[in-house]
């Protein structure tokens, strides 16, 4: 099987990955603590969290944006700003919070040059806003949002910024005390190599929260329980996924980002490059555009994208991801609402000849 969709998730996953999970499930309770602790040194220590206190495991990314969006302190009247190129885990918020709480709402459009218009941007803030949420990249388009500047812009007006990192995390390097947004969140099963069922959470001081917050144990001293979420709010911690999590990371970091970023690089620009010149392909977003993951999605005028499909898998077993991608707002924007797109995604496992003989097999057909 030659797999292209690990901006779906991550596959196949290193041999330590796998080793991990199977050594926890040998340990005894007893000794949880310590996976526990060693996923939180590492996960915060990779993302250059320095406050470990303001983090937490979640389930999923997904888990974690509800966990930050449901127990954030709005009021009627707050304005959210996110952007056309959200995932549903985001945008249904964005949606609910409006119908649910009062909140208004605002979506930036694309610019002409790129995923996300920065001008139309700082028009809004100065409207006033109480926070903004973004996707950093694109899970159809593959396109990297200028959130570097999305932050900046925030600081300068006051407003809460919330990084979405489920297409970043353990694909670009992300510095949190650098960067230093108010809410982050990540999916551990994409980059990071962890498996599926792990997410995290990471909320500034700035950031204050309504959660009823309850206490999981008794410590001597220790002062009654603030409205910080806990995981008596966002569910036992998974502790067998954290495991994976710690050593897919560790792999990672054994790789070093010279090695990831020019190996994916190498790979993208290959597709991006080759699917451009094949007559009856486009390629969805702004090829011209200077910022990709490893994620590129194409459409056909001539052929059904499920036959292309179906004849990739068949020939040489190329697997892709086909249809929306969980983010109807980024087909609304990307002119592929109608048909969604076929996706192709490589990440550290994929070699050259895999992404040849894709792109091979394409040409041959269409």
């Amino acid at each position: 099987m030659i797999y292209l969709n690990n901006a779906g998730t991550t596959w196949p996953k290193p041999v330590s990955v796998t080793e991990a999970i199977a050594r926890f499930n040998q340990l005894p309770p007893d000794r949880w603590l310590e996976v526990f602790e060693e996923g939180i040194q590492t996960v915060t220590s990779f993302f250059g969290i320095t406050n470990p206190d303001r983090f937490l495991f979640a389930q999923s990314c997904t888990q974690a944006l509800a966990t930050a969006f449901s127990d954030f302190e709005w009021k009627a009247g707050d304005r959210l700003i996110i952007s056309t190129m959200e995932h549903h885990a985001l945008s249904r918020w964005y949606y609910k919070l409006q119908n649910e709480q009062g909140v208004e709402g605002v979506i930036i459009p694309r610019a002409e040059d790129g995923p996300f218009d920065l001008n139309v941007f700082e028009s809004e803030l100065k409207k006033g806003a109480r926070m903004v949420a973004i996707s950093m990249a694109s899970n159809v388009s593959g396109e990297i949002l200028p959130f570097e500047a999305v932050i900046r812009l925030c600081k300068e007006n006051g407003v809460i910024c919330l990084l979405d990192g489920a297409q970043t995390a353990g694909i670009i390097p992300i510095n949190i005390s650098e960067l230093d947004p108010d809410i982050f969140v990540f999916a551990g099963h994409k980059g990071p190599f962890g498996t599926q069922g792990i997410g995290g959470l990471y909320l500034s001081e700035r950031v204050s929260m309504t959660c009823p917050s309850a206490a999981c144990e008794l410590v001597p001293g220790e002062k009654k329980p603030s409205a910080f979420p806990s995981y008596c709010d966002i569910g036992s911690a998974p502790m067998m996924t954290i495991a994976g999590l710690t050593a897919g990371i560790k792999w990672l970091e054994a790789k070093g980002w010279d090695e990831l970023l020019s190996h994916r690089n190498k790979l993208v620009n290959k597709m991006r490059n080759d699917l451009s010149e094949i007559d009856g392909i486009d390629i969805v977003g702004n090829q011209d555009y200077h910022r990709f993951t490893g994620a590129v999605s194409i459409k056909s005028l001539s052929i059904p994208l499920q036959e292309i499909k179906e004849k990739l898998r068949k020939e040489n077993k190329i697997i892709g991801s086909l249809g929306f991608q969980c983010a109807s707002l980024a087909h609304e924007a990307l002119g592929t609402a109608q048909t969604g797109t076929l996706r192709f995604s490589v990440g550290p496992m994929n070699t050259d000849n895999e992404v040849e003989l894709m792109l091979e097999t394409l040409k041959k057909f269409v």
